[in-house]
């Protein structure tokens, strides 16, 4: 073999052909040709100390087949080419990296990304709501070179020209400008436990459906539940969530979104017309997505978020009514001082990002009051809602004496309560009036022996 038969430098013809072919080529240049390693390292221009490493590692390690090759031009098989992997340089590769994880550690990371399909700053997030160590052991960059080495990465649904269709415009709309309402059925079995789900099914004394209301600027969210869906509890959630946000002097335009179930207007015209005459006074609007069902997008994926941070997490722990309403009240503060990754808040929370437009009184505002609705507006329901007509849009009677029959017992029963509730007044005033009478009398006593004892000095 000729010194022509490498053409081009060491560095150039291993990136060309490769290491193992370069090498063996050098080699057979020495054993065939009797080169000296001077002749080869001036030819291929690179240092004789190379060109002496290739040789010893033939000395050393090459076997009587391999020697044959080197000593011959007989042509070598494809097949025959792992004989010469002694020529190819060991890994750089360090055996340990106190920086990165491997082992458990690793898999760990592998095993979440694939349950949950998260980026690294999400999973990183997950793993600090854990107690996992995330200051120490798993850190941000150390997930981030798992991420890299493994090659993971994230299924994501995208349109097909690759653009994003965000459903408001984020930077011009203000807080608390737009939000988005709409109910959830606790049980599912797409999305809980069987466990779990067989609890909220069938334990009478948990409720049935949430309510949801979200601000789609700083994805603040207000929670309630309920044991029944109708139409006079979502206007009247909707109420009180207005009325809490306008003592708390939020003076925007409130504009909501619903979609169109029974639970709100049913999309009927004469409804909304209704509902908007009454949240007038309180300079609001509500309206449909007119059946376009990804205009509810952003509350949509907050029932996800209620499922797998919520009631799969927390739902073992709920045996009764008490016991929901304590972790239902730590749910939607959590929920409001959380970070989002949503558009514009770029890792805030919704408290945070209340904060940052100029809110002053975020912490009162985000910490809203957990409750069951028919324990709120039953009262108000049994008599305003006397009974329910065929059409869901028509709560009254048609027969009025029938109506008056019913609301004079409702009128009864509730002048009862009141005739109770004032006697327990008149008991409580007089208890009172006594404990007071007693002091005035103990007070008068101590004044007039302090006198005496004055008058005697």
């Amino acid at each position: 073999m000729p010194l022509n038969s490498i053409l081009m430098s060491y560095k150039e013809n291993c990136k060309v052909e490769g290491e193992l072919i370069t090498r063996f080529k050098i080699a057979r240049l020495y054993f065939l040709n009797q080169k000296t390693q001077k002749e080869i390292a001036a030819h291929i221009d690179c240092h004789y100390n190379t060109i002496g490493n290739i040789i010893k590692r033939c000395y050393f390690y090459a076997s009587n087949e391999s020697l044959y090759y080197l000593k011959t031009n007989e042509k070598i098989p494809k097949e025959k080419l792992d004989l010469f992997n002694f020529l190819r340089s060991n890994s750089r590769r360090p055996k340990s990296n106190q920086r990165c994880l491997a082992g458990e550690q690793e898999s760990l990371i592998l095993d979440k990304h694939h349950q949950l399909n998260y980026g690294p700053k999400r999973l990183f997030k997950h793993l600090k709501r854990q107690n996992y160590d995330t200051e120490n052991i798993y850190t941000l960059a150390k997930i981030k070179g798992v991420y890299k080495r493994n090659k993971l990465k994230t299924k994501k649904i995208r349109t097909s020209n690759g653009e994003r269709r965000p459903l408001y415009n984020y930077d011009q709309i203000g807080a608390f400008e737009y939000l988005q309402y709409d109910t959830k059925e606790i049980a599912d079995r797409h999305s809980l436990p069987e466990e779990i789900y067989q609890k909220f099914k069938f334990n009478q004394e948990l409720p049935k459906y949430q309510w949801t209301i979200t601000d789609a600027k700083t994805k603040t969210r207000f929670l309630a539940w309920s044991y029944e869906l109708n139409s006079f509890f979502g206007f009247k959630f909707l109420e009180f969530v207005i009325i809490w946000l306008r003592a708390h002097n939020i003076r925007v335009k409130i504009n909501t979104q619903v979609d169109g179930g029974s639970e709100f207007c049913s999309g009927s015209e004469r409804k909304f017309k209704d509902w908007n005459e009454k949240l007038s006074k309180y300079n609001s609007y509500i309206y449909d997505t007119q059946g376009i069902k990804w205009k509810q997008n952003l509350i949509e994926r907050t029932h996800r978020t209620d499922d797998e941070e919520f009631y799969c997490p927390r739902g073992e722990f709920i045996q009764t009514k008490n016991d929901f309403l304590v972790e239902g009240q730590y749910w939607i503060i959590y929920q409001n001082h959380r970070s989002n990754d949503g558009i514009g808040l770029r890792g805030l929370s919704p408290k945070e990002k209340l904060e940052q437009l100029g809110i002053y009184n975020t912490e009162q505002i985000c910490n809203f009051p957990c409750f069951i609705l028919e324990d709120f507006f039953q009262p108000f329901q049994l008599f305003f809602n006397v009974l329910k007509s065929q059409n869901v849009l028509t709560p009254y009677l048609k027969d009025l004496s029938m109506q008056w029959t019913i609301q004079k017992k409702q009128l009864t029963h509730i002048l009862k309560i009141l005739i109770l509730t004032r006697k327990n007044l008149e008991v409580l005033s007089w208890n009172i009036g006594n404990d007071l009478q007693m002091r005035y009398i103990s007070l008068t006593n101590t004044r007039s022996e302090n006198l005496t004892k004055n008058n005697g000095k």
